[in-house]
C-alpha cells in the first residue's frame, strides 16, 4: 500500500518515487530543475486545489491582512526604533518599511493558510513529508530586492513551509530528515530580475552621462522628477521652462552598502528577543513575529545606518519629489523619502499603469498615507482630496500613428509568480494554468490565416514559461521577442488586431492607439470596483472584452478581413472613448496639463 507524501515546493529530493504525492500547488509543478520524478508511472501525483481561487475566502483574508499589517507596523516600528537608538514614529518606518512588511505578512499568511486549510480538509489520513535543512543566516536579503528573489526560490520557500510545519505540530504527519541534495537551483526568477532590474546595454551611456550631473542636479532642482515615464521631449521642455537639469538620479539612489561583520552590535538578536515578548491569541501572528527576525532585509537591520548616513546629505534640503517605481523596492530611495519629509520635502506619486480599477490594492492604503498628493489617470473614484487627476504619460501618447497595411495578430499576455508575494488582483497560478490551456486552443481554432499571424508576447519567465510552451506548440515564428529595439509600442504598430488578456495597462494602451483590440479574461479573477464593472459589461456588449474563448474565436474569424467594419462601428467606438474618458484619459493638452500642475506645486512651496 502506497505511503502518503505531502510536497510543498519543487525541491526533486523532497519528493518520494513510487509513493502517492500530495502537491500543496501548482508551483510543485515547476521544479527549479528536472520533473524526471513526475514522469515515474509508479508515483501517484495528487493536485491540490489552491484555496485562494475562492473570491470570498480571498476577499476576507485582504481585510484581515490589511489590519494585522497595520498592528505589525505599530509594533515592529518601536523595536527598529530602539535597536538603532533612534526617537522615529510610525509613519517614519511605514514609510522605509511598509511596502516590504505588507508583501512579506502576505506571503507568510499565504503559505500558512495552504498548509493549515490542507490539513484541515485531511485529518484522517496519515502523511509523510521529506525535508531538506537550509541555514535561516543564508536566506537573510540583503535589501527588499533580494527578499523578492528569494520568495520565488524552491529552497526558501521550503525552509518557510518547514517553519510552519513544525509550529504547527501536525498530528497525523511525520516528518523526514532528507539528508542528500540533488537541487541546484537556477533561480527561475533570474530572467525576471535581468529584464526588470538590470540596467539594459542601451541604458549604460545614459548611466555614464547621469554619474557626472547627478549631484548637481540634485542639489540644484527644486523638483526631483525620479523613476518616471514621460515622453523625453516633452520632459526636456519641461526642465527648460522650469530650470531643471534633466537627470535619472541614478547615482543617488542606487548603490549598495560594503557590510561590516555580520554580528557587530548584534542587532538582529536584540531585535528577535524584542518581538519574543509579545503574547497574542493570534496563532499566525505569533508564528510571524517568532520568525520575523530571520527574513528582514539587513537595510532595515544591520546596514540601516549606513544607508542613513550616505543618505542624509541629500535629505537636507527641501524639495519635491515625484515617483511612480523606487518607493516599491528601492531601500536606499525609501530611507531618503523617510527623511526628508521630517523637513518638510512634498512627495508626489504618480500612478505607473492602469486599467479598470480594483477594489484591493497590493499594499493597501499605504501611498494615501504616505504621499501628498497622488496623480490618477482614472476619472472614476476620488478621495479626500488627495488624489489629482492628470492624463497618462506613457510613451504610447506621442508614438500611437496606426499604420495601414499591418497583419499581425498580438497576444499580450503574463505570467503570475510561481509562488505568491503579495496580495494578488489577478488570476492566481491554478488559474492562470488553465487560461493559458484555454487561450492555446483558442489559437488552434482560428482559421488558418489567422492563426499563421499569430505573434505571443510575454513579458517574462514568472513561473511557468508560457513563452516556451506557445513555441513548443505553434512554432518560433509565433514569438514577439520583449526587448529594446522591439518596444511595446512597436508591437502595437505592427499589428491588425491586439489580443490583451488582463485589464491593466497594456490594455489601455492598445485602446488608445485605436488599433482593434480585444481583452479575453474573467471578471471572477479581478477585484473590480462598480465603476469597472459597468464599463466591462459594455465592453462586451460592443465585443471589446470577452469571457468566453468560443465567442472570442467566431468574433475574430468573423471580422479579421473586416476589422474596420467592427472597430469603426459608432457604438463600439463610443464604448472605447467612453473606456479611455474613464480609465486613460489623454488630453489633447495633455503637456500643458502637467506644466501648469507643476508650476501650481512650485507656487505652493
Amino acid at each position: 500500500m502506497k505511503k502518503n507524501f505531502f510536497v510543498t515546493t519543487g525541491l526533486i529530493d523532497s519528493w518520494e518515487s513510487g509513493e502517492n504525492n500530495f502537491l500543496l500547488g501548482r508551483w510543485c509543478e515547476f521544479p527549479e530543475t528536472d520533473n524526471s520524478l513526475k514522469k515515474k508511472s509508479d508515483t501517484n501525483i495528487i493536485k491540490n486545489a489552491y484555496y485562494w481561487d475562492n473570491n470570498e475566502k480571498k476577499n476576507k483574508d485582504y481585510e484581515y491582512l490589511e489590519k494585522k499589517t497595520e498592528y505589525l507596523l505599530e509594533e515592529i516600528s518601536k523595536k527598529l526604533s530602539d535597536i538603532h537608538n533612534i526617537q522615529e514614529d510610525k509613519e517614519y518606518w511605514r514609510v522605509i518599511i511598509y511596502t516590504w512588511l505588507s508583501s512579506y505578512t502576505t506571503t507568510i499568511f499565504e503559505r500558512w493558510e495552504n498548509i493549515r486549510i490542507f490539513f484541515e480538509n485531511n485529518k484522517t489520513e496519515k502523511f509523510y513529508s521529506n525535508f531538506i535543512l537550509f541555514k535561516d543566516q543564508d536566506y537573510i536579503p540583503k535589501n527588499h530586492l533580494e527578499f523578492i528573489i528569494n520568495s520565488q526560490k524552491d529552497s526558501w520557500n521550503h525552509l518557510i513551509f518547514l517553519r510552519i510545519l513544525n509550529f504547527l505540530n501536525i498530528p497525523n504527519l511525520s516528518l523526514i530528515k532528507k539528508d542528500s541534495i540533488k537541487n541546484k537551483e537556477k533561480k527561475i526568477f533570474n530572467s525576471i530580475e535581468a529584464y526588470q532590474h538590470q540596467p539594459h546595454k542601451k541604458n549604460f551611456m545614459i548611466s555614464l552621462v547621469d554619474y557626472f550631473i547627478t549631484k548637481l542636479a540634485f542639489k540644484f532642482n527644486k523638483i526631483i522628477i525620479e523613476s518616471f515615464y514621460f515622453p523625453r521631449k516633452e520632459y526636456l521642455q519641461i526642465c527648460l521652462k522650469y530650470k531643471l537639469i534633466p537627470s535619472k538620479y541614478l547615482k543617488i539612489f542606487n548603490f549598495n552598502i560594503k557590510e561590516d561583520n555580520f554580528l557587530k552590535g548584534n542587532k538582529r538578536e536584540k531585535f528577535k528577543n524584542l518581538l519574543s515578548k509579545f503574547n497574542t491569541q493570534d496563532k499566525f501572528i505569533e508564528f510571524l513575529l517568532h520568525n520575523i527576525y530571520k527574513d528582514i532585509p539587513k537595510s532595515y537591520i544591520e546596514n540601516f545606518e549606513a544607508i542613513k548616513k550616505k543618505i542624509l546629505p541629500f535629505s537636507k534640503k527641501k524639495k519635491i519629489i515625484f515617483f511612480m517605481h523606487s518607493i516599491f523596492v528601492n531601500d536606499n530611495f525609501k530611507i531618503y523619502i523617510a527623511e526628508t519629509k521630517k523637513i518638510g520635502s512634498k512627495y508626489i506619486h504618480a500612478e505607473h499603469g492602469g486599467g479598470l480599477t480594483f477594489a484591493a490594492n497590493s499594499h493597501f492604503d499605504f501611498f494615501e498615507k504616505i504621499s501628498d498628493k497622488i496623480i490618477r489617470w482614472d476619472n472614476t473614484e476620488q478621495k479626500k482630496n488627495i488624489y489629482f487627476n492628470l492624463s497618462p504619460t506613457l510613451p504610447t501618447i506621442v508614438n500611437s500613428k496606426n499604420e495601414k497595411d499591418k497583419d499581425q495578430c498580438s497576444i499580450i499576455f503574463v505570467e503570475p509568480r510561481k509562488y505568491l508575494l503579495k496580495y494578488h488582483r489577478g488570476p492566481g497560478l491554478d488559474q492562470s494554468i488553465n487560461y493559458f490551456n484555454e487561450l492555446t486552443q483558442f489559437v488552434n481554432n482560428l482559421d488558418i490565416a489567422i492563426k499563421s499571424k499569430i505573434k505571443f508576447r510575454t513579458k517574462g519567465n514568472y513561473s511557468y514559461d508560457s513563452k516556451k510552451f506557445f513555441l513548443e506548440i505553434f512554432g518560433k515564428e509565433s514569438i514577439e521577442e520583449v526587448s529594446d529595439k522591439n518596444s511595446y509600442e512597436k508591437t502595437m504598430l505592427n499589428s491588425r488586431l491586439i489580443i490583451v488578456t488582463y485589464p491593466e495597462t497594456a490594455f489601455s494602451q492598445a485602446m488608445y492607439s485605436n488599433i482593434p483590440t480585444i481583452l479575453i479574461t474573467k471578471k471572477e479573477y479581478y477585484p473590480f470596483t462598480k465603476t469597472a464593472l459597468k464599463t466591462f459589461d459594455i465592453l462586451k456588449k460592443n465585443k471589446i472584452a470577452f469571457e468566453d474563448f468560443n465567442e472570442a474565436k467566431d468574433h475574430v474569424n468573423k471580422y479579421w478581413k473586416e476589422l474596420d467594419i467592427w472597430w469603426g462601428n459608432e457604438e463600439v467606438q463610443s464604448a472605447r472613448k467612453n473606456y479611455l474618458t474613464n480609465f486613460f484619459n489623454v488630453r489633447p493638452e495633455w503637456y500643458k496639463e502637467w506644466s501648469d500642475y507643476i508650476s501650481l506645486i512650485l507656487s505652493r512651496s
